[in-house]
């Protein structure tokens, strides 16, 4: 008894720590239950389904080029509606097109909150980090938008819109 005790505190303990919530998926079966993280990498296959829009397909099993405006959904971090948390954008401007989009400043919505806007002024790997406060972290599943004021358009070498390689997106508690 003693035993079965300790499993199940242990259970409890391990599960509290994971990232994931667990989201029922109304067009799941009993079988199936979706997983919402508050932290993704673009190039996992299961959180894919968290990208919502502004993104293009997987380049080298680690990245997506992204267009000028981008959207993802995020569980809420531990104790975020308590606390607030960073959003965290691990992105990265190439060389190739630093010289277009030195200077271009990114804007996320999180929820219905705008953040205070970052510029990029430097070509290369970046980390952008912005404060979120308490009130839009009180959902379960949360709408993060992203804007660029600026993107490269299509021309003849490449018919996309891009604006910046993102690699990791994600909510980090305070």
């Amino acid at each position: 008894m003693r035993r079965i005790a300790v499993l199940v505190l242990l259970a409890g303990v391990l599960a509290a720590g994971c990232k994931r919530k667990h989201h029922p998926n109304p067009s799941a079966t009993i079988e199936e239950e979706s997983e919402l993280a508050s932290s993704i990498s673009v190039a996992e296959p299961r959180d894919a389904s968290q990208l919502l829009s502004g993104f293009y397909n997987l380049e080298q099993n680690a990245w997506r080029w992204s267009m000028k405006k981008f959207a993802v959904t995020l569980a809420p971090p531990l104790n975020g509606a308590l606390r607030g948390a960073t959003l965290e954008l691990h992105c990265s401007l190439p060389d190739v097109i630093a010289a277009k989009m030195l200077g271009v400043s990114v804007t996320p919505i999180v929820g219905a909150t705008r953040l205070a806007s970052v510029r990029i002024d430097k070509a290369g790997d970046q980390v952008l980090k912005f404060d979120v406060p308490i009130e839009p972290l009180k959902q379960d599943a949360i709408i993060v938008q992203f804007e660029l004021d600026k993107a490269i358009g299509p021309d003849a070498a490449d018919s996309r819109e891009l604006g910046l390689v993102v690699s990791r997106i994600g909510f980090v508690s305070k």
